[in-house]
């Protein structure tokens, strides 16, 4: 797995998507349950490696880092603050494994955890970025130029393989 430079058709199709998140919550309608409803804001496409009944797990189609990962409420919050505690522990209990699986696999560094959840409608969801051994430390990487994920589809089943043996 790795992330390259978006084509023309790549960068398109990233500002479509922004354009749908918006227009959804220029509505108040919030694109996370609206995704859970239809999937067609953040479509599977083989991304997601880990789904219970509080999280959904997903490598960022168009990341900032290797690996970048998406853990979303399927609760919908609006952000932390409404986030209850014990999905909180839930969440982080599931990251731990997911960091220690990005060190492993990935040969992350570090992974950075953030949670942005700001619009006028939002859904409660976190990232963990990895750093590879060589990149840049520090806040920069939140910002990076979004990249698509390449070869992701069994570095996917082997996230998926390795949280079930895990979490099971």
């Amino acid at each position: 797995m790795y992330v390259k430079k978006l084509s023309d058709s790549e960068e398109k199709a990233l500002k479509k998507r922004s354009e749908r998140i918006n227009e959804l919550q220029e509505k108040g309608i919030c694109f996370g349950c609206y995704n859970f409803r239809t999937g067609d804001i953040f479509p599977d496409e083989g991304l997601i490696f880990y789904e219970d009944e509080k999280v959904r797990c997903q490598f960022e189609k168009y990341p900032r880092a290797t690996g970048q990962t998406i853990i979303v409420s399927k609760e919908h919050y609006e952000d932390i603050s409404e986030m209850p505690l014990e999905l909180g522990v839930h969440i982080l209990k599931i990251s731990e494994v997911i960091i220690k699986l990005h060190k492993e696999i990935l040969g992350a560094e570090k992974v950075y955890m953030c949670t942005i959840c700001d619009g006028k409608r939002n859904h409660l969801h976190f990232q963990l970025l990895p750093r590879l051994k060589g990149e840049s430390r520090g806040y920069g990487n939140f910002v990076k130029e979004e990249g698509i994920i390449m070869e992701y589809h069994e570095t996917a089943e082997l996230y998926r393989q390795k949280l079930k043996e895990i979490i099971q």
